[in-house]
């Protein structure tokens, strides 16, 4: 195709993407949610803060139905065609510039994040704050009595800070209302952690709590993962004769960086670190605005209503539980197991407070001390269903892209040993896809009666084979995780071989479409 009429036929995509869009609003009397106007998702019922700067129910619904199917296909279609038409019309020494500088951009947002901005600029208002009075409420916040005009403490410079928040403007993170007058907007609101600037100067420790994981999951992305990342690139070079060292090579380059032999979660628990920890314990809540529109309880991911009165489920790795009290609310008929290490599982129960009280005293959802290194028990003692020989379902939830592949073979080998000729294998994890045209099934084929996978870029006919700049979400937390701990996120293909080399047979697969391509595999016993 030439490359006009490829833009062309791009530009029509886009503009049938926001018809589709269009359609569904319409529909129920709305507009798109406004890049301009923030919307204040942390405010707690009990705040202090004015009620005007809550979400109104029309800012809701507005964003909630950009999940909606129809409206989120087309999000993807429109920002798919519309990379792709940056990327041909765009002057390739402006794409080598931007490219190459965007740890700016994490610098920036990092800035934005730590020095309370969002919160400030929701005190301000609409109309906005300049940037000497923005460089005035940081120290106050940060430094409180100290921040004082006679201080002998240095003092921020409004002019820097208007040159950092004017490139997150041309990110569309901020509007500059004036110059070096600046306002939040819908992106830069998700920062504001709802707190009050008085209790953020009184207890920063807590601006993280009860929030949806936004401002926390910026916080630790632009911290020491962004630090991290810096050593991707010598971390996977091979070393030159002259440069090499006695030491081995880091085990990754989260490691490189802080020059440390403990694995990622075991340096984040250090006393010194407790911040840090709280920090991404926070950011991980984000999960639950990723983690797609299917939830592990439907039973279009499993038959769950099939399974027999009583059938008990592992959820292997679990945490404190939160999938299992997903899966088990609508679903009493089943047994719940929730293995982890001896020092989540001591504090799961407490982590509840009094919630799913009846969940966990029935038994309907206990608690193991196990590690999924370590052979399974030979048999399950469940409360309610005594001894149980084999689980009628392993279930690993967002477990295998923490870890390299031959662990992640030692852990699904565990459970193979020790699994029953009818247990299922549930995997909940993201499967990448390549960036080409690809097959509704894999090349080498999983099994004959494998259902069709419920996303392919199959189909799209070109210049849009496959969905670009739409699925990189899940392309930045494949190198995240590669960062951290030297794991992945991974095909369809690639899973495919870790689960057959520890003894299970794919047999169906779901997988959401963009941005993050979470996925549901079942598998058998070989």
């Amino acid at each position: 195709m030439a490359t006009l009429a490829a833009l062309r036929s791009l530009h029509s995509t886009i503009g049938a993407a926001l018809s589709d869009i269009e359609q569904v609003y319409k529909s129920q009397g709305l507009d798109y949610p406004p890049l301009d106007v923030p919307s204040y998702q942390n405010i707690p019922a009990n705040s202090p803060l004015p009620a005007e700067l809550k979400p109104s129910e029309k800012q809701l619904e507005q964003e909630r139905l950009t999940t909606d199917p129809a409206v989120a296909n087309a999000i993807n279609l429109a920002v798919a065609a519309g990379g792709r038409l940056l990327a041909t019309l765009q002057q390739p020494l402006v794409s080598v510039l931007e490219t190459s500088h965007l740890g700016h951009i994490a610098a920036a947002l990092s800035f934005l994040e730590a020095s309370n901005v969002a919160e400030i600029l929701r005190d301000a208002g609409p109309e906005g704050l300049h940037t000497k009075d923005i460089a005035r409420k940081i120290e106050e916040i940060h430094l409180g009595k100290e921040a004082a005009p006679d201080s002998p403490r240095e003092q921020i410079e409004p002019a820097k800070i208007s040159h950092v928040l004017r490139l997150l403007a041309t990110q569309h993170w901020l509007q500059e209302v004036k110059p070096d007058v600046f306002a939040n907007n819908r992106l830069s609101s998700l920062l504001d952690s709802g707190k009050t600037l008085e209790q953020l100067r009184t207890t920063p420790e807590k601006k993280y709590d009860g929030t949806n994981g936004f401002p926390a999951f910026i916080g630790f992305s632009t911290s020491e993962l962004f630090r991290s990342v810096t050593y991707l690139r010598d971390w996977l070079l091979p070393a030159r004769a002259g440069d090499l060292q006695s030491k081995p090579k880091p085990e990754t380059p989260f490691h490189l960086a802080y020059t440390t032999e403990e694995g990622y979660y075991d340096w984040l628990e250090r006393p010194e670190n407790a911040s840090r920890l709280a920090q991404v314990g926070s950011g991980m809540a984000i999960a639950r605005a990723a983690s797609g529109r299917k939830s592990i309880a439907d039973t279009t991911v499993f038959p769950w209503d099939k399974l027999a009165k009583d059938s008990v489920v592992v959820d292997v790795g679990g945490g404190i539980g939160s999938v299992s009290v997903q899966l088990a609310e609508p679903h009493p008929h089943l047994r719940l197991v929730v293995q982890d290490r001896a020092q989540t599982v001591a504090i799961a129960r407490k982590m509840w407070g009094g919630a799913h009280k009846e969940l966990f005293d029935s038994g309907r959802v206990s608690f193991q001390a196990q590690d999924f290194f370590e052979p399974q028990p030979q048999a399950l003692q469940v409360p309610g269903a005594g001894t149980v020989a084999h689980p009628a379902v392993y279930l690993v939830t967002r477990v295998l892209h923490n870890w390299p592949d031959a662990d992640c073979i030692k852990i699904l080998a565990n459970l193979r040993a020790a699994a029953g000729a009818d247990t299922k294998l549930i995997i909940h994890d993201m499967i990448l896809q390549p960036l080409c045209a690809e097959s509704a099934e894999p090349s080498s084929g999983i099994t004959a009666d494998m259902k069709p996978i419920s996303f392919s870029s199959a189909g799209l006919q070109a210049p849009l084979e496959n969905w670009g700049k739409a699925v990189a979400p899940g392309h930045l937390a494949d190198i995240t995780m590669l960062t951290l701990m030297n794991a992945r996120e991974r095909t369809l293909e690639e899973l495919r071989a870790l689960t057959l080399a520890a003894g299970w047979r794919i047999t169906d697969v779901d997988r959401s479409p963009p941005p993050l391509p979470w996925g549901y595999i079942v598998a058998v016993p070989v």
